[in-house]
């Protein structure tokens, strides 16, 4: 009898939870649809861009890239999780010392791609740590923001290269080359993102790590980055982030699979935009970074 009991309270549970589930998804696609309504009236917001107009967005933004609480605060204060996200992840990847954590040449010797390296900020940050880092990006301006930026670093500019091309043009000449590929804040501006992990694949080395952070494909990344970052708060550069595009980490880690890539690690963090701190949390819905090794 008490079995009996516990086993209908259980699937009054499971009811229950299928129930708010439903509410909850209701309620979210309900404030989606109310938000694009109210935006497109209000601001004439476009909910779609193209690659072409998305790249004139951050080559307008060019002259501003280096200014830490310029427009783009938020990539320089994301460099507070994605550095030590590479150091930590070749440890237990085993590719570095567990004693190199906290030295200052902790990547010394290592070869780094940064896909969609806009102005630099990420790359300077590897480059710091005595890594020799290639940046690629297609907006010419922001490429000739980051060489003129990192020509002034007298202790990275010999190891910090710059080119203005996407990895479709840079993969050929490069195949097996790299210990290291990041993809941040990029993913989400690319269409074919099975062709863009195909070339990651193609030019690391055996062993190599492939690092991405990016938008997740929810409705609550959507109301925070598209909604709120770009047009309420003005924090992020209106009309550069497409729904569309969005990925989930589940589709990343299956490209991933498909090309030799095993996901090691999978981390969700969040941004305090009243504070322009990201933080990792335990709940996927927002934003997450992914640690991925070539087998």
């Amino acid at each position: 009898m008490k079995h009996s009991h516990s086993l209908t309270q259980s699937k009054g549970f499971v009811i229950l939870t299928l129930v708010l589930s439903f509410f909850q998804f209701l309620l979210a696609k309900i404030v989606e649809k109310a938000s694009i309504a109210f935006l497109s009236l209000m601001d004439g917001i476009s909910m779609k861009s193209t690659a072409e107009e998305q790249i004139a967005t951050f080559d307008q933004l060019s002259t501003h890239w280096w200014e830490p609480n310029g427009p783009m605060i938020l990539l320089h204060r994301l460099n507070k999780l994605r550095v030590p996200m590479v150091v930590e992840g070749l440890i237990k990847a085993g590719k570095l010392d567990r004693k190199q954590r906290y030295t200052t040449d902790s990547l010394k010797g290592l070869t780094i791609l940064d896909v969609g390296c806009g102005g630099g900020i990420y790359s300077e940050a590897l480059a710091k740590l005595h890594a020799n880092v290639v940046g690629i990006d297609p907006a010419r301006h922001l490429i000739e923001v980051a060489k003129a930026h990192a020509e002034k670093q007298t202790d990275i500019k010999d190891h910090c290269q710059y080119y203005e091309q996407s990895l479709e043009e840079h993969w050929h000449g490069a195949v097996g080359k790299y210990d290291v590929v990041v993809l941040s804040e990029t993913i989400e501006h690319v269409v074919d993102k099975s062709t863009l992990l195909k070339h990651v694949a193609a030019v690391l080395k055996p062993g190599g790590s492939v690092f991405i952070s990016t938008w997740d494909k929810t409705t609550f990344a959507w109301l925070l980055a598209v909604v709120m970052l770009e047009n309420i708060m003005k924090k992020l550069p209106k009309g550069s982030h497409d729904y569309d595009k969005f990925i989930s980490p589940e589709e990343t880690e299956g490209i991933l699979e498909a090309y030799g890539l095993r996901t090691i690690e999978h981390r969700p963090f969040y941004l305090k935009f009243w504070e322009n701190e990201w933080v990792w949390v335990p709940f996927n819905r927002f934003t997450y970074a992914l640690h991925a090794v070539k087998e």
